[in-house]
């Protein structure tokens, strides 16, 4: 076999390797729009539509096709489109915000979203929540509550009061590296047994 062949058969094989590789979240890193703590993944098509700004906890685990809505219309005027005012009277109504508005949203740390959800804007998000697949929020998600839904609504808490207190005291999505590797037994208890 020529050096031709094994190169061939080298680049084919690697090439085919990157086809079929399963392809890993990618981790979210700040930018002028987002603002994100440690750790915390996306599997793809990550979308934030307006101006405002997402703010991400540390160790969340986002899906595929999410939208964050940060902007909105001022439906207070007859008309809601700025383009309207701006064509036939070169001005807008006095108090109105027909621009984009710059909206935020701000999702707690471990907090799960699954695929295909939209957030509306100025939604809060608490710290280890879960928001089922294809959900609408349109609504405040309360720390360690499961919702779902078109808008989302609440399913079930995801532990009891006490364990929540317990990791919300906590803080450790704060902790440094060292500490977390320190607290493995905090972190492997089951926190719904015996509940």
């Amino acid at each position: 076999m020529g050096i031709k062949s094994k190169i061939k058969r080298w680049f084919s094989k690697k090439l085919k390797n990157v086809l079929e590789y399963e392809k890993l979240p990618v981790l979210i890193l700040p930018t002028k729009n987002i603002e994100v703590g440690k750790e915390s993944f996306h599997n793809g098509n990550f979308e934030i539509r307006g101006s405002g700004k997402v703010k991400i906890g540390s160790f969340c685990a986002l899906g595929r096709d999410i939208k964050f809505i940060t902007s909105n219309h001022d439906y207070n005027f007859a008309v809601m489109q700025y383009g309207f005012y701006k064509k036939y009277f070169q001005e807008k109504p006095k108090n109105a915000n027909l621009q984009t508005n710059k909206l935020s949203i701000e999702i707690g740390s471990d907090v799960w979203i699954g695929d295909n959800v939209s957030v509306l804007p100025n939604i809060k998000i608490g710290h280890g929540a879960i928001i089922g697949t294809g959900s609408v929020v349109t609504k405040d998600v309360e720390p360690y509550t499961i919702v779902g839904g078109v808008p989302a609504k609440f399913i079930k808490d995801r532990f009891a009061e006490t364990s929540k207190k317990i990791l919300l005291t906590s803080e450790w999505w704060n902790w440094d590296d060292e500490k977390i590797r320190a607290n493995k037994d905090f972190f492997f208890k089951n926190y719904n047994a015996n509940e």
